[in-house]
């Protein structure tokens, strides 16, 4: 996290510690050496039974008691400590600590970020992945029953207003999560956004449940989450399958009662002669 103030430690290849500090002043691959804003001495780790415990003494300046905290937990590449991943636990792991009484408690500016990051995903989940599909669904399927018209488009219309809603909200957030991560971006994810003036045809509709999937891959939610938003998925698909069977047959069959309701032309039963005749005369 930008503006942190960090202490490293790693065990290198060789099974010996590595314990330094760093300031961090933007984002990067590598944790690079640095003295800190304060004072910290008699710095050491030790590794044991899979845990890393750092230890230093820390001289405060401003006579403060407490101070926020982070923790992270990144790869290596050799004995270089590599950045750390920017989801899941990595962001929620954020705390003050009290020096005085030892306490923690999880510090506000974190739950909110934490909190926006949720808001935004379940938006994005509602609008481009549930109620533009149902909108779709609406317009090609229902509008073919004639007992429909025109409530198919009312129903349309309030799927795809209310998910663009949704959708602004949605993006509104997402905007504001980037500005306060500045150097992180989730390219693959944004990657599938798109207008929402274009047209709703089958491959929107598919990058849009991708893009929700993205971001669950980046939120890492609990997995009820995803599988609940599976079965959604595959109830409109599976309805969609049906619905399109259903809509091929009223199809084929109004074209045959109406192609069975028409007769050739002169031979309606009237009468009418369009042939020629002949008079025979004796000499």
């Amino acid at each position: 996290m930008v503006g942190s103030q960090a202490l490293v430690a790693y065990r290198r290849t060789d099974g010996t510690m590595r314990v330094y500090t760093s300031p961090i002043t933007q984002y990067q691959t590598q944790l690079q050496e640095g003295k800190l804003s304060f004072q910290v001495s008699d710095l050491s780790a030790t590794y044991e039974n899979n845990e890393m415990i750092i230890f230093a003494t820390l001289g405060l300046s401003n006579n403060g008691t407490a101070l926020n905290q982070v923790w992270q937990e990144g790869g290596l590449s050799g004995n270089t400590p590599q950045m750390h991943v920017t989801s899941g636990p990595n962001v929620q792991s954020m705390a003050t600590l009290n020096l005085l009484s030892g306490e923690t408690a999880t510090t506000s500016g974190g739950g909110s970020k934490l909190r926006k990051r949720n808001i935004h995903g379940v938006l994005n989940t509602v609008s481009w992945g549930i109620l533009m599909p149902i909108g779709a669904i609406t317009a090609r399927y229902l509008k073919v029953f004639k007992s429909a018209d025109p409530a198919w488009f009312y129903l349309h219309a309030a799927c795809q207003f209310s998910a663009y809603v949704v959708g602004v909200a949605e993006w509104g957030t997402g905007l504001k999560l980037g500005s306060e991560s500045p150097g992180i971006q989730f390219d693959t994810h944004r990657t599938h956004r798109y207008s929402p003036f274009q047209p709703w045809n089958t491959t929107m509709i598919i990058l849009s449940v991708i893009n929700v999937f993205k971001g669950f891959d980046i939120l890492k939610p609990d997995k009820k989450w995803k599988n609940a938003y599976i079965g959604v998925i595959v109830a409109l698909a599976s309805s969609a399958v049906l619905l399109e069977a259903y809509t091929w047959f009223v199809v084929v069959k109004r074209k045959r009662s109406e192609s069975a309701g028409k007769l050739p032309h002169g031979a309606n039963g009237n009468g009418v002669n369009n042939g020629y005749g002949a008079r025979s005369q004796q000499a």
